[in-house]
């Protein structure tokens, strides 16, 4: 998928597994941002954007906003988490910071 790496200031081709690497291996962040608001299985948070950090490799958080305002909620996920609520692949842009 196409990342754009803010870093580097270029675009790459990334795999889901190489971008967990990276944030879990490599002290770098993901931003997803989607193109619809999305909510959690209670209603009680909306979001349409969210970054992915790790804590330590293996414990990852996940930051919510929301028309470009940062939301309060937070959650956090271990390693096995990543395969049901990373997905970047249905994110209408990815950005590697």
């Amino acid at each position: 998928m196409k990342v754009y790496d803010r870093i580097k200031k270029e675009d790459l081709d990334l795999t889901t597994e190489q971008l967990i690497d990276l944030v879990a291996n490599h002290n770098r962040q993901v931003d997803l941002v989607f193109d619809h608001v999305r909510t959690d299985a209670d209603g009680y948070l909306k979001w349409d954007a969210e970054n992915w950090t790790s804590v330590d490799g293996k414990r990852f958080i996940r930051c919510y906003s929301l028309e470009g305002r940062v939301l309060n909620d937070s959650t956090g996920h271990n390693k096995y988490d990543l395969a049901g609520y990373f997905t970047p692949e249905e994110a209408k842009e990815v950005i590697l910071g």
